[in-house]
């Protein structure tokens, strides 16, 4: 039996790849003044445990600061569109999930592919709700003819019949995809 040939992909969408590489350009311009003034800095007081402490004090702030900014920036949203999320399965389907100017590429591209994921589960429960008023309205017909004291078994089997084609035809009329 021949092994089948997958073809691994070592590349990630272009949003994000857009994201990480800022991410990167800002650290290195950070990485980069700050390095300069280190060394602006060493000629000025001497090398030694002073310049030590102000050097490490220095890449430690930049690391914390630009991991909260980061941070804040990719994952940030994330709590709103839970709320957003949790809004939408409490019964407002009309809503969507909002994005920020400030939101990172990767998350507004995210946020499209769900938004089309509740704009067809809208669709589909919309026409869910379109077959059961047919099917009430349908059944209630059936009843009635079921209830009137004169009905042949003829007119049930055409009413029946009638129903069967009516649900046959609507329902692959207004059947979404």
């Amino acid at each position: 039996m021949k092994k089948k040939f997958v073809r691994q992909k070592y590349f990630i969408t272009k949003e994000l790849r857009i994201s990480v590489a800022l991410i990167i350009l800002w650290s290195l311009l950070v990485t980069a003044f700050f390095t300069y003034f280190a060394k602006e800095l060493a000629s000025k007081i001497g090398h030694g445990t002073e310049l030590f402490l102000v050097v490490m004090l220095g890449y430690l702030l930049i690391v914390v600061v630009l991991t909260m900014l980061f941070s804040h920036r990719l994952i940030g949203p994330f709590q709103r569109l839970k709320t957003e999320m949790r809004l939408i399965m409490s019964g407002e389907h009309q809503r969507r999930l909002t994005v920020r100017k400030n939101d990172d590429i990767y998350i507004r591209s995210f946020i499209r592919e769900v938004n089309k994921i509740i704009d067809e589960y809208e669709r589909t429960r919309n026409h869910r709700e379109d077959l059961v008023n047919k099917m009430d309205s349908e059944f209630m017909g059936l009843i009635t003819a079921i209830e009137e004291e004169a009905a042949s078994k003829e007119k049930l089997r055409e009413t029946v019949l009638s129903f069967h084609k009516k649900m046959k035809n609507g329902s692959e009329e207004t059947l979404p995809g």
